[in-house]
């Protein structure tokens, strides 16, 4: 039975990702960047270890309009559990957007059949800028799956929102 290590539940936000949307946090991140907004996330040790039905159930119960961002933590470090609920929720019918510190070309390609959108990048507090949507650096990156293949997203406010 696959488990993930879970931190915790958002009803609704505008920032991560497109629309409104509800937002999964899984526990457990390596990376530690300095200034990330989820550090209580970071920690192995804590979190409640659910199973994937469980998870699942939770979700298509409290994310009454079908959008869910799964975020961290790490998602990518609980992988082979991770992409069992990912599909569970395609199947459910979900819009899913994931939240990853991984680099684009880190991220296994087996995963973007299962994503409508798709974050990368670590968080670079150097880097930080307020003009961009759903990332808080400019070297992070927002995919968006259209026919199978991922599109980078323009997420400049100024440009995107004209």
């Amino acid at each position: 039975m696959k488990t993930l290590l879970c931190a915790g539940w958002k009803q609704s936000s505008c920032d991560d990702g497109p629309g409104i949307r509800s937002v999964f946090f899984l526990q457990g991140c390596s990376r530690h960047c300095p200034g990330c907004q989820n550090s209580c996330t970071h920690n192995k040790e804590n979190g409640i270890v659910k199973t994937v039905d469980e998870i699942t159930k939770e979700i298509v119960a409290r994310c009454r309009n079908r959008k869910i961002t799964i975020s961290g933590g790490e998602p990518l470090e609980q992988f082979s559990s991770l992409i069992v609920l990912l599909g569970k929720l395609k199947d459910a019918g979900f819009n899913v957007c994931l939240y990853t510190g991984w680099d684009y070309s880190k991220v296994p390609q087996i995963i973007f059949k299962y994503l409508d959108y798709l974050k990368c990048g670590h968080f670079d507090i150097n880097k930080m800028s307020p003009d961009l949507m759903y990332v808080g650096s400019t070297n992070q990156e927002m995919y968006r799956n259209i026919g199978g293949r991922m599109e980078k997203m323009n997420l400049v406010y100024s440009e995107a929102c004209a």
